[in-house]
């Protein structure tokens, strides 16, 4: 495998609409931190993450879980970059694609894990799931090779 496929592009894209971490607060109220922002259902109302920054009093002032969120941002914007440039141009390095979609699905476990332990009541870890399903669909033959040493040239 040398780039992603159009399938694996849309598949990526996709997950800009799966939020990272879906949080029950009452009946008929949700709260899903996406990639992007938070989207509440009651009322609903979408805050992408630069008013969110806006609405507190900044990235230092929150806690670590939720300091490494725009970086996760950041590296599923890089993964969609890289597939993209694979479909667009031929050229993309799958392994470099794999491990940003990675440390994505890791920044979103490590906002998980913050809620979970701030006493959020039951946070569900939607994206980290969804990432890894997307990952392990479409980059398969890669992920078996994360590590191997490099094959001899073909003659």
């Amino acid at each position: 495998m040398n780039r992603s496929s159009r399938s694996a592009l849309v598949a990526l894209l996709a997950l800009a609409f799966v939020p990272w971490v879906v949080q029950l607060n009452a009946p008929g109220d949700l709260t899903a931190v996406m990639s992007w922002g938070l989207l509440n259902t009651n009322p609903w109302h979408a805050l992408p993450l630069p008013g969110y920054f806006g609405e507190t009093q900044g990235l230092e002032t929150l806690p670590w879980s939720l300091q490494v969120w725009p970086l996760g941002f950041g590296f599923y914007c890089g993964a969609l970059l890289s597939a993209a440039s694979g479909v667009a141009t031929g050229r993309e390095d799958v392994r470099v694609t794999v491990g940003l979609l990675a440390l994505s699905a890791i920044t979103s476990v490590v906002v998980w894990w913050g809620l979970l332990g701030r006493g959020a009541a039951g946070p569900i870890p939607v994206g980290v799931l969804a990432t890894a399903i997307v990952g392990w669909w479409f980059y398969y033959p890669v992920l078996g090779s994360l590590g191997a040493p490099p094959a001899p040239p073909q003659e």
